[in-house]
């Protein structure tokens, strides 16, 4: 008698891994927080957007904007930051808006702890910030545990490269717009080198005194572009000036020669696009209807004069 041919069972679909770069940078004048787009499952990558701002009243006097974005199970993320803006969304007060932030972490999790399996329950790590009229703070929470950064943090599976390349360029001093192009850059790196991190770059700023919210793409784009091209012509020079050996006047002009391909060519390129960009954009938004915008330097949209809300 031949035996029964063995069943083969189905196999269980792969789950979304924690492949993925997140960021966040404080600085003087606001916050900025970035993420790749990259998601994988099992052989399949896609792109799906990591990064999610909200705001309310910026233009009041009791303005609220947050941004998250998120490493790990991303239902659970979506339904961590859902909860969490809804939440807040009616209160004002900085401490009032991060204890809500950080209350509604830690009973999400105790929700879900409650129906999964002991040790199944998904978990996942966000970076965030919140900006009140009271200022500004950067958190990040690994699992129901929410800590307040200082200065940076990052996680995923590329935040090593995130950390040494952050420890070596930031400081307390830095402005908004160095902290973006730093958070550009170090998502072009490690999109780069890291497999599994990758797709488009996402950045985000909460700032003091102007509108909140994502960067323009195609300001992001030229952005990196800029910063891919000028690290090598920077790569040459640092070895360039550690060669000893190397006549100081040969020095001096090679030195020159790189920093007026970095001016003449690649910050002029840069700011033709991002001028081309802006008037595209403008004209665009002028046959909608309205008079011609002018953007800031983020590339965003000034706010209208502050108002009262009544608050």
């Amino acid at each position: 008698m031949n035996p029964k041919p063995l069943v083969k069972l189905p196999k269980r679909l792969p789950e979304r891994q924690a492949v993925t770069i997140i960021a966040g940078f404080r600085c003087a004048d606001g916050i900025v927080v970035c993420s790749d787009t990259q998601e994988t499952s099992g052989p399949a990558k896609r792109d799906v957007p990591k990064l999610r701002c909200e705001a309310r009243g910026l233009a009041t006097d009791t303005p609220l904007a947050v941004a998250f974005c998120g490493s790990g199970y991303g239902p659970l993320i979506d339904k961590l930051v859902d909860e969490a803006w809804k939440n807040i969304e009616p209160l004002a007060a900085m401490d009032e808006v991060c204890a809500e932030i950080e209350t509604t972490i830690k009973k999400m999790y105790q929700e879900y702890g409650r129906i999964y399996q002991r040790g199944q329950c998904p978990t996942a790590e966000l970076i965030y910030g919140v900006k009140t009229a009271d200022g500004h703070k950067l958190f990040s929470a690994n699992g129901p545990i929410v800590n307040e950064r200082p200065e940076y943090y990052s996680s995923g599976q590329g935040y090593y490269l995130a950390d040494f390349l952050t420890s070596r360029m930031f400081t307390k001093y830095l402005s908004l717009q160095q902290c973006v192009i730093l958070a550009a850059y170090v998502l072009f790196q490690v999109k780069e080198n890291v497999e599994g991190c990758g797709g488009e770059s996402h950045i985000a700023i909460l700032r003091d005194d102007g509108d909140c919210g994502l960067l323009p793409n195609d300001r992001i784009n030229v952005l990196t572009k800029l910063l891919e091209s000028a690290d090598s012509d920077l790569g040459r020079l640092l070895l360039d000036v550690a060669d000893l050996q190397m006549a100081d006047d040969k020095l001096l002009s090679r030195a020159t020669s790189n920093l007026k391909l970095l001016h003449f060519h690649y910050r002029k390129k840069a700011k033709e696009e991002i001028a081309l960009n802006e008037e595209m954009e403008a004209l665009w938004l002028k046959e909608e209807g309205g008079e011609l915008p002018t953007f800031d330097s983020f590339g965003m949209l000034p706010l209208p004069k502050k108002e009262s809300d009544g608050k």
